[in-house]
């Protein structure tokens, strides 16, 4: 936790004899202001322009340096994600159960609450109500965001879904992790992307710790393809391994997966998960 410094030897002091002690904390001053600062952006981000749909003031929050994992940049970038969800779940809220900031950072556990109202990945609208938890890591510079990322349970949700087995994982396989990725891949680069997944398949299907591997897909409806792909590992260990041995295959064959899904105009988000007790 921070702690605010005290002022009162500094106010008792003489300025010309403790010239360098007044910079010193002044200096520290303006970065625990900005650092409440950041904090404060990021609370207003949840209860106005997530929850009261206020997205039109979505730039006063993000850099025009802003830059997504995709390296999408600004706001189209920062919004790139949120919108489906949006368009997908309307009803979505955000709950904030606990934040903290440091530094440059910005640290929140959320909640989300939404009705599945609306066809999700090939999965018919169920009208239950479906939960979230999740992390997020927010990066401010001069009192923008300029990168974040959010993890979020997506096995669970998943699940809740009905697109996964509620007996993914068993106790007695609690060992094993779950690679899921979700793609959006625009209708025309679905063959090409076809062709690069079915590459890296046959890649890690020869890996050690290797299990098991899943496609899902569904047509959404502005002509897109939502793909999610499960890799199941017999553990942390073998799909750090298998991490390393994918990147090395990328160099061996020269493909840059960030400029691959640029061209593209492919959107992607991921996770790692294990199963609970």
């Amino acid at each position: 936790m921070i702690t605010r410094l005290s002022l009162c030897a500094l106010l008792l002091a003489s300025t010309a004899a403790y010239p360098q002690i007044k910079n010193i904390h002044t200096k520290k001053e303006l970065t625990m202001d900005t650092v409440q600062q950041n904090r404060a952006a990021i609370i207003a981000f949840y209860e106005q322009m997530l929850n009261n749909r206020q997205l039109d003031k979505i730039d006063q929050l993000v850099s025009p340096a802003y830059t997504n994992n995709q390296g999408g940049k600004g706001v189209p970038g920062f919004m790139a994600q949120l919108t489906s969800l949006l368009q997908t779940f309307p009803d979505a809220r955000w709950t904030i159960l606990s934040i903290a900031a440091d530094g440059d950072k910005v640290f929140v556990k959320q909640q989300m609450k939404c009705t599945h109202q609306q066809p999700y990945l090939g999965a018919a609208p169920t009208h239950k109500t479906l939960t979230n938890e999740g992390t997020g890591i927010y990066t401010f510079k001069n009192g923008q965001i300029i990168s974040h990322e959010v993890l979020t349970d997506r096995l669970g949700f998943l699940q809740q879904v009905g697109l996964l087995p509620s007996d993914i994982g068993a106790p007695a396989k609690q060992e094993e992790v779950y690679f899921i990725d979700k793609f959006t891949v625009p209708a025309q680069a679905v063959a090409e992307f076809t062709e690069r997944v079915n590459y890296n398949r046959s890649f890690i299907r020869q890996l050690e710790g290797f299990i098991t591997d899943k496609v899902y897909q569904h047509q959404e409806e502005n002509g897109q393809i939502a793909i999610v792909t499960v890799a199941t590992w017999k553990n942390q260990g073998s799909l750090d391994n298998a991490k390393a041995q994918v990147m090395e295959e990328y160099k061996r064959i020269g493909f840059e997966p960030a400029a691959f899904y640029q061209r593209l105009g492919i959107k992607m988000d991921r996770g790692v998960y294990q199963a609970g007790n």
